[in-house]
């Protein structure tokens, strides 16, 4: 009795495992570039700001094979400065802010030489966060904890755009 209902049990979990496998399911964060971008080069990308630090490590953890010189490389994927913005929401019944709204957007196009082959656009988030007006510190932590999050969400949308790309 208990080996059939393991064996059932394992059944399932590899008819569940088959199911989401063969529906394209793959974990947040991966994204298989076309091999036609490779070698791919960063331009404007200022290594020593968050978001340059959180698209670098999502392009080489996605296997992207980076070109050390433009000239070296098929394509170029010029990104610009991040513009974050912060406003109050709502208001408590002390009169002092509640919710606040954090936007945060990045300018970006795909180069082949001199042409412009994707974009140029803008990618935006926002998010919305409680505040505690008594805890000052607690309030700047959980937004610099999402402005990180942000980034790295930043960084993935732009590796999903490049990854429908067809040259």
């Amino acid at each position: 009795m208990r080996h059939a209902r393991s064996l059932w049990t394992l059944c399932a979990l590899l008819v569940a495992t088959l199911a989401v496998g063969g529906c394209g399911f793959a974990l947040r964060g991966s994204a298989a570039l076309p091999a036609e971008l490779q070698p791919l080069a960063l331009l404007n990308v200022d290594n020593g700001t968050p978001l340059g630090q959180e698209l670098l490590r999502a392009l080489v953890s996605n296997g992207v094979e980076l070109a050390t010189q433009a000239s070296g490389a098929s394509y170029q994927l010029e990104v610009g400065n991040e513009a974050a913005a912060e406003r109050a929401l709502s208001v408590n019944a002390n009169a002092r802010a509640g919710e606040y709204e954090l936007t945060m957007s990045v300018p970006w196009q795909l180069r082949r030489g001199a042409d412009v082959v994707l974009g140029p656009e803008t990618l935006s988030l926002g998010k919305v966060y409680l505040a505690d007006p008594d805890n000052a510190i607690a309030k700047n932590e959980e937004a610099e904890l999402i402005r990180a999050e942000m980034r790295r969400e930043l960084a993935l949308q732009l590796l999903r755009r490049l990854q429908v790309f067809v040259p």
